[in-house]
């Protein structure tokens, strides 16, 4: 609450950009000790340009490490159960600097795997260093470079919460066209968990048009912030997808990090 308190006072003055700015900062400060340790253990570790990484996680790169792989292990595991037939091809949608791709090819079922991301100076480090993954620059909008029906599973983990929320309709439709039938959709939005973190404006919106965003000048930026009620959520699956999985973020907070987790298949 504290720092959302900040943010906003931050926000007040128009000066979101510095507020980052001093975020990156502190978290330097403060994973400091801890990262150099990291790279004094795994210098063959190949580590992402720390403004990269604190603009799509948190500059902690232990956490970067073992957590994407743990995380990685549990989306597949989570997703076996309803796979159609394996091995399968997967698509990472919003890939960032491949803290999740880079562990997908070593795992079981996988056949290959895609990453895309609108921040071409994150796919550009991950062609340089992360082996087994076919990576794609894409725009902020529909469509993506691929054919229909190519995809077995798309994970979308941390994409919704920052993009429009009136870009995810064509999202949901773009996603449903390059999935197989039968195809499953892995994907996190900012549920009830987050509600806290709304003023009584905000949650007056969201309860009006099922979603609000924080706006931010650089679409895509981890200070665009997107919260949708589930029942908005489900109104764009209708006639798309089949729920297969719903977790409350509210209610879980291990599953997602507090944010919905929804697992869905494609009509076939």
């Amino acid at each position: 609450m504290v720092r959302a308190g900040i943010r906003s006072l931050f926000k007040g003055l128009g000066a979101l950009s510095v507020f980052d700015s001093l975020h990156f900062h502190l978290s330097s400060v403060r994973y400091g000790m801890g990262n150099r340790r990291f790279v004094s253990a795994r210098p063959d570790f190949n580590l992402p340009p720390d403004r990269l990484l604190h603009e799509t996680y948190r500059l902690d790169y232990s956490a970067y490490a073992l957590d994407g792989e743990e995380t990685a292990r549990e989306l597949i595991d989570r997703c076996r159960p309803y796979l159609q037939c394996v091995p399968i091809d997967v698509l990472e949608w919003g890939c960032g600097v491949a803290r999740i791709t880079r562990h997908l090819p070593l795992l079981t079922d996988v056949a290959s795997v895609t990453g895309v991301d609108v921040n071409s100076a994150m796919t550009a480090w991950n062609r340089e260093h992360i082996r087994g993954v076919d990576f794609h620059d894409i725009g902020h909008e529909p469509p993506v470079p691929f054919e229909a029906a190519v995809f077995d599973l798309v994970l979308a983990v941390s994409v919704f919460t920052h993009i429009p929320g009136g870009s995810h309709e064509g999202w949901m439709e773009e996603i449903r066209r390059i999935l197989r039938p039968g195809g499953l959709f892995l994907f996190t939005t900012q549920g009830k968990g987050f509600g806290s973190k709304l003023s009584h404006r905000e949650r007056g919106y969201q309860e009006k048009h099922g979603y609000l965003t924080r706006d931010y000048p650089q679409r895509g930026h981890r200070m665009m912030s997107t919260f949708q009620a589930p029942g908005q959520v489900s109104g764009l699956l209708k006639g798309r997808f089949d729920t297969l999985i719903f977790t409350d973020g509210a209610e879980n907070r291990a599953a997602a990090g507090g944010q919905d987790l929804w697992l869905v298949r494609r009509h076939a």
